[in-house]
């Protein structure tokens, strides 16, 4: 988290300093919210910022939305690294939606996030149930607030492998269902991305916001 926290503060220096000579800046793409491992940036996830031309050769330079997925973290206010982009995908992927009750997941929870999947099953007895993790970091691939279920549910899909598609389908049909925000950091496995998935780019001199990204 040090380092995540690290990248946003030189990022939000580097964002207020303005480049000297609007005529030889080359404009970036840098990120508007943290995006984890896995995650495909989207237009509303960038915004174009003018650097320096020795700067830029280690970003994305902004055009059409980048294709590709983020083989590392990026954070709010970072600039786009041209290495973190790549095809780190699963092999043979799953997608399934799982129907939350509002206010068992964040409010403001999005596509490129990673949750952990948990599950509370009821108990005939009257015992206190005892929650149980099904599946730890998974990607987030789409939120649908607005496709509300009959009981107020909403639907969140969820990017998985083939294997944990039973675990999570058992957990949604035996009891209420609770999505838990993994930090941005926190790769597929549930475990803290290496240093050299969360090394810095090379520092840019300065970046000043340019025009907004296409739709």
């Amino acid at each position: 988290m040090i380092g995540g926290v690290a990248i946003v503060a030189i990022c939000t220096v580097v964002g207020a300093r303005v480049v000297a000579s609007g005529e030889d800046a080359v404009d970036v793409w840098r990120v508007t919210r943290d995006l984890a491992p896995g995650a495909t940036p989207t237009a509303t996830d960038l915004e174009r910022v003018a650097v320096p031309p020795e700067a830029a050769a280690a970003y994305v330079a902004a055009g059409d939305v980048p294709a590709g997925r983020l083989l590392r973290a990026a954070h709010a206010g970072e600039l786009l690294p041209a290495s973190a982009l790549g095809e780190d995908v699963l092999v043979d992927a799953r997608w399934v939606t799982v129907p939350v009750e509002p206010l068992h997941a964040p409010p403001d929870l999005a596509s490129g996030e990673r949750v952990d999947v948990w599950a509370t099953g009821g108990d005939a007895l009257g015992a206190s149930p005892t929650p149980a993790l099904v599946l730890a970091a998974a990607l987030v691939s789409a939120v649908s607030a607005d496709a509300v279920g009959f009981g107020g549910e909403y639907g969140v899909t969820l990017e998985i492998a083939p294997d944990d598609a039973a675990a999570v389908l058992a957990a949604v049909r035996s009891g209420a269902v609770d999505l838990v925000r993994v930090p941005a950091d926190i790769g597929r496995a549930g475990e803290p991305a290496s240093e050299a998935e969360t090394a810095d780019p090379p520092s840019d001199p300065s970046a000043t916001p340019t025009a907004g990204v296409p739709s």
